[in-house]
């Protein structure tokens, strides 16, 4: 338990810094607040293998699985951050990597079936993950587009001296990770459907839907960025709205019947 407080503690210090060097109100320790979330996932991490029974192929529960995402995804946005100098998705996902974390010590870990541990499931599954973890990152930067954006707009040029990239840095950052991550969730549909057995059968088939609905809207993003010039507030809307269809089509059904329904 005191490696969740700990995890929780560091997520909440990192992301409280990150957001107050965002806007300026805060020295440039960076390095040091990304420092902070590396602790903090890192404790995290070792909270999961402790308090769960990640080494039983059928002790897979929501809870579980939420942890491994926001752990996932987190990993994935801290090395965004380093090697992109660009940290604004960070300490929102740090927020809710908190919030799961703190969720964690309050909810029992149930004990329900969820995947068996073959090769083809666990490639499938690493493949969800990764593509959702780098759609997200997308989609939160997004928003940073739209409010870098807006504030030029609004002629308000104080923007320009916040530690943010120049705009057409963020428009390629997000294209780019559009691109990756569309990839990536193409190859987890399609093992999907080639590795797992009835992938479209009871049970699977409104993630499937739902994978497929989010992956056209993904890939016309991008289609409609390099062929109409598309970017700014549609850009926002159909990325929000595929990554919601992610979340819904991962955790959507699990919620209902061990949460809401248990």
């Amino acid at each position: 338990m005191i490696l969740a407080v700990l995890a929780v503690l560091s997520y909440i210090t990192s992301a409280t810094g990150l957001f107050m060097r965002l806007f300026n109100k805060l020295e440039n320790v960076t390095n040091l607040l990304i420092s902070i979330g590396i602790l903090g996932t890192a404790l995290h991490i070792s909270y999961i293998f402790m308090h769960f029974q990640v080494s039983d192929e059928h002790a897979y529960s929501l809870l579980l699985a939420a942890n491994v995402v926001v752990v996932t995804v987190n990993i994935l946005t801290l090395f965004f951050s380093i090697f992109s100098g660009n940290v604004f998705a960070l300490p929102v996902n740090l927020i809710f990597a908190a919030t799961i974390c703190a969720l964690s010590m309050v909810i029992p870990a149930e004990v329900t079936n969820f995947a068996s541990w073959t090769l083809e499931t666990l490639s499938h599954i690493s493949l969800a993950l990764l593509s959702y973890g780098v759609l997200v990152i997308a989609t939160l930067l997004t928003y940073q587009y739209n409010f870098v954006a807006s504030r030029l707009k609004h002629h308000d040029l104080s923007v320009l001296s916040l530690p943010m990239p120049a705009l057409n840095s963020i428009e390629n950052q997000i294209i780019t990770l559009l691109k990756v991550g569309s990839g990536l969730l193409t190859l987890s549909i399609v093992s999907g459907f080639v590795f797992l057995e009835n992938f479209i059968g009871s049970g699977q088939a409104h993630k499937t839907i739902l994978s497929l609905f989010a992956w056209i809207m993904f890939i016309g993003v991008i289609i409609g960025h390099h062929k109409f010039g598309w970017r700014g507030r549609i850009t926002l809307v159909i990325t929000t709205c595929g990554s919601l269809l992610l979340t819904i089509g991962y955790f959507g059904s699990r919620l209902m019947r061990e949460i809401i329904l248990s």
